[in-house]
């Protein structure tokens, strides 16, 4: 019996945990340059839009680069399903699935093409300073299958002269660390930039054994964790009009999957590597501009249980190239095309044989800004082993009636999926009559900013305010989903129909001056999700909530900074969830807090930054995925050199 068999005839939320880490992210990097204005003028134009038509959301990054991406995210108008400490993490926006939502590093695909979805956990900020959650599936310049919406990762390397080191470890609960060093070096034609991490920690952390009457609390076993990789970027400067870049990064992750509450204990381990290499030309003529990049992916996922005597194995290669071009005209008239072709290679021990998939897509875009409009139309046009995909379109527009103040913008965009190449063709259940997943979905709302600024005794205060509402709905048709069959195994099924429709709304306020600052931010989302129809009829699951959708998401951060010093604290809400399709059990609302403090300073050349952390600081007990505990109050202290 294969390792993926068997997830199938467990719950659900065991079925994810073969989750590959195919995930790390190295991002080829944007140089700037005093001597060569016209590279950053293109680092601009290569946002979304320029008046954000869609709705986005900038993450904000930790400077020290301890923090994964699910850490980011969970802070997010976004649903974080966390499967534990160190475990599995996926994203759903808009009430859609993991699936659904796309991972993109510098423009190429993270999703895996086996499971179609990206494990946040293993990706390092370190290895990143730019994040960008899209909330709309109108975002498809990068490629399709982003229903619900995406996170747009890269790398902006600033091109430095000279030499500079940063160095950081943390020290933490449950026998945790991390450590990581960066270098880069460079003069007026080539830079360079190294970066290493280690990352381990036992995570023997103790819960409350729920499956039990007395409620005893027992130590969390089988759930260490050991990761390091490391990260080489290059850029070259040919001539003031084009520039090369490269990057080559490898990762590995070794993490043992913990047993469910009420289990036995296990010897489950599952192991990913990966290398990940990319580079790109870039060259800018007058008022065009062109792009053409090329990436290799190299894969491996190894999954054991000595207990039951399971071994699974999963080799990828994937292979990417892209071709964009931009021609500006009259300084308000875009036109953007680009060409895209990837093809993956998968020896699965979940496969009879070895698998293909090549996809090729073709995508144009026409934008322009008046003075109180902006607007863009786009569409894409795919074929997934020479079969033609339903060309996406959308629009997307905004309105400013005054110079400052209000807008009003709105999209709407219709979007598929294709199924992965587990759903076709996995050995024991995979089924190659599936539909791809196709839908639309549309936005409207408005957005407000108010600022101030004032001279008081030669210092300058300034106070500014940011809300935004947004109301959105989204209908997939032919959703994907596993269901157990009477055959004793899971197999993957078109449901007919998946509505969302919902409320975004958010609000930021700043008041800053020289020496001091305080921030706000609040997040909330509501969202209504509902399954109008199963393939088989069911009236128990006709009009029902998906599982592990949240009605209500609320997430709200303060930070507080005087001269050296600064405070941030940071709490979430997250509703109930059913964890069933008949939604007769749900996993109760959640609301855990952070805090950290930070002391910044210089001495002679050498910057330090000296902090601490308390996460879950009210040592509030719950789940997020059911039967998987999140660990109680627990704290770590860390320390950053920069030369």
């Amino acid at each position: 019996m294969s390792f993926e068999s068997l997830l199938k005839t467990k719950s659900m939320s065991r079925k994810w945990l073969k989750s590959s880490g195919f995930l790390f992210l190295i991002l080829a990097f944007d140089a700037q340059s005093q001597q060569l204005d016209t590279l950053d003028t293109f680092v601009v134009e290569e946002s979304l839009t320029k008046l954000e038509s869609f709705s986005s959301l900038e993450l904000p990054l930790d400077s020290s680069g301890f923090q994964s991406l699910d850490e980011l995210v969970e802070q997010s108008p976004a649903y974080l399903k966390n499967y534990g400490q160190g475990q599995l993490a996926t994203l759903s926006i808009r009430g859609n699935g993991a699936s659904q939502t796309q991972v993109f590093w510098n423009g190429f695909k993270m999703n895996s093409p086996t499971l179609g979805q990206s494990d946040l956990a293993l990706i390092p900020s370190f290895f990143f300073n730019s994040a960008t959650l899209n909330f709309s599936g109108a975002s498809s310049v990068n490629g399709s299958g982003g229903i619900g919406g995406s996170i747009d990762l890269a790398n902006k390397l600033i091109w430095k002269k000279g030499i500079s080191i940063k160095y950081g470890s943390q020290f933490g609960s449950f026998s945790s660390s991390t450590s990581n060093l960066g270098l880069s070096f460079g003069g007026d034609k080539v830079f360079h930039k190294l970066k290493l991490l280690t990352r381990k920690g036992e995570n023997d952390f103790f819960y409350q054994d729920i499956s039990q009457q007395s409620k005893p609390e027992v130590n969390q076993e089988n759930n260490a964790l050991f990761q390091f990789g490391g990260q080489y970027e290059i850029g070259a400067k040919l001539n003031k009009k084009n520039l090369l870049q490269g990057t080559i990064f490898y990762f590995n992750s070794s993490r043992e999957i913990p047993p469910i509450i009420g289990a036995v204990s296990n010897q489950e381990k599952q192991l990913d590597e990966s290398i990940r290499s990319f580079v790109s030309w870039k060259s800018f003529q007058n008022k065009i501009t062109t792009d053409l990049r090329i990436s290799y992916f190299k894969e491996k996922l190894n999954y054991t249980d000595s207990v039951s005597s399971i071994f699974s194995e999963v080799n990828l290669d994937t292979y990417q190239a892209q071709f964009r071009t931009k021609f500006m005209w009259l300084n308000s008239f875009d036109v953007e095309t680009s060409i895209q072709n990837s093809l993956s290679v998968v020896n699965s021990s979940g496969f009879s044989e070895k698998e293909r998939r090549n996809e090729a897509g073709v995508y144009l875009k026409i934008s322009e800004e008046l003075k109180k409009i902006y607007y863009e139309v786009f569409g894409r046009q795919e074929i997934v082993e020479d079969v033609f995909s339903p060309i996406v379109f959308g629009g997307g527009l905004v309105y400013k009636p005054f110079e400052k103040g209000i807008r009003f913008r709105g999209n709407i965009a219709s979007n598929y999926r294709v199924p992965t190449l587990n759903d076709l063709y996995w050995a024991q259940g995979g089924n190659t009559n599936l539909s791809p997943e196709n839908g639309w979905g549309s936005e409207l709302g408005f957005d407000y900013k108010w600022s101030k600024s004032k001279e008081d005794k030669n210092r300058i205060r300034k106070t500014e305010w940011k809300t935004s509402i947004i109301g959105f709905y989204n209908q997939t048709d032919n959703w994907i989903q596993w269901v157990p069959t009477n055959l004793g195994y899971w197999s993957p099924k078109n449901i007919k129909q998946i509505q969302n429709k919902g409320v975004e709304a958010s609000m930021k306020f700043q008041l800053s001056s020289k020496i001091s600052s305080i921030n706000l931010s609040f997040f909330y989302t509501y969202t209504h999700s509902r399954n109008n129809s199963s393939v088989d009829q069911n009236e128990e699951v006709n009009g029902k909530t998906p599982i592990y959708i949240p009605t209500h998401k609320a997430s709200s951060r303060i930070s507080v900074k005087k001269r050296n010093f600064s405070v941030v604290y940071t709490q979430i809400y997250n509703g109930r969830v059913f964890i069933d399709e008949s939604n007769s059990t749900y996993l109760p609302h959640y609301f855990p807090a952070n805090i950290s403090v930070n002391y910044a300073n210089k001495l002679k050349k050498v910057s330090y930054q000296i902090g601490g952390r308390v996460i879950n600081v009210f040592d509030e007990p719950y789940q997020v995925v059911a039967n998987r505990p999140i660990p109680g109050r627990n704290y770590s202290i860390f320390l950053t050199l920069a030369l």
